[in-house]
């Protein structure tokens, strides 16, 4: 145990003192921030009004919409960017010489996800601080104890997802170079994945395909809901259940898959599932590779 706490304390002061790392971790987050001030908000605030007439608590629910697909992303760019120490170690060949210690390869492995899993969780936290009170600033109730707690376990699991994810990626990448190259296409394209650049009901049905069988999306979803349902309530009062129905499907609040509607259960499963699966083939790689 000591030499996994010294390896993860190890990887993570790399990660501090590497400021391209850090900021390529957050490339995401600042592309969704200048798209949402330039125009997807208003674009979504026009199109609400229009189905359901002005109210002043329509920017506040865009707002929270907009919030939760930010924490999906985080967590999956910060986890990527944590992971290029282990690219690093690989690149200077700093992995063999530990291979060459009493160190198992399962320790080693373990210190690089522990250390992206730590990271990933401490800037989505963060985020999530500063995006509550960006919302109370701007309007909003603050969240109620049980939501908040709510989020967190989503977080949590959304972190978890994006570690096991983003290992297996790393585990092909053998440079620095590749690794930016890999944090860049991830960081633009994850986006559009998570229904966060373009609502999902806006893009062709074989896009929306892509975008709902893709696991982190269901982490949006799900931070979508936790955020979002008293602020639906309120601004789609006098809506009949059809168009409240078909808001959430046009933004991705709830998905409809083979003509039903995935729960909140099956989105847990799909987190789940896709974690461990994603996990055990990685370590299978990772022995593989250094035999």
């Amino acid at each position: 145990m000591k030499s996994l706490f010294h390896l993860v304390s190890r990887n993570n002061k790399i990660y501090r003192r590497d400021r391209t790392l850090v900021l390529l971790s957050l490339l995401s987050v600042f592309i969704v921030i200048l798209l949402y001030a330039v125009f997807l908000q208003q674009t979504q605030v026009d199109a609400i009004q229009e189905m359901i007439g002005k109210s002043k608590a329509v920017k506040n629910m865009v707002n929270e919409w907009m919030v939760a697909g930010l924490l999906s992303i985080t967590a999956v760019t910060t986890t990527l960017g944590a992971f290029g120490i282990m690219v690093q170690d690989k690149e200077s060949k700093k992995t063999h010489d530990f291979l060459t210690t009493p160190l198992s390869r399962a320790t080693i492995q373990l210190s690089y996800v522990i250390n992206a899993f730590v990271i990933g969780l401490f800037f989505s936290l963060l985020a999530f601080v500063g995006c509550e009170l960006f919302l109370v600033l701007s309007g909003s109730e603050i969240l109620s104890g049980m939501v908040i707690l709510k989020v967190i376990g989503i977080i949590i699991l959304s972190v978890a997802l994006s570690s096991s994810i983003n290992l297996f990626l790393v585990l092909f990448i053998k440079t620095q170079s590749a690794a930016s190259t890999l944090n860049t296409i991830v960081g633009t394209a994850i986006g559009f994945l998570c229904g966060v650049y373009v609502p999902i009901g806006s893009v062709p049905n074989f896009v929306q395909n892509i975008i709902m069988y893709f696991p982190t999306s269901h982490t949006a979803v799900l931070l979508r809901d936790a955020f979002m349902t008293d602020s639906i309530q309120t601004v789609f009062k006098n809506a009949t259940p059809e168009q409240i129905l078909e808001y959430k499907k046009q933004f991705g609040i709830v998905y409809e898959m083979n003509d039903k509607l995935v729960s909140t259960t099956n989105h847990l499963w799909i987190i789940i599932i896709t974690t461990i699966v994603f996990t055990v083939v990685s370590i299978m790689i990772f022995k593989k590779q250094n035999k």
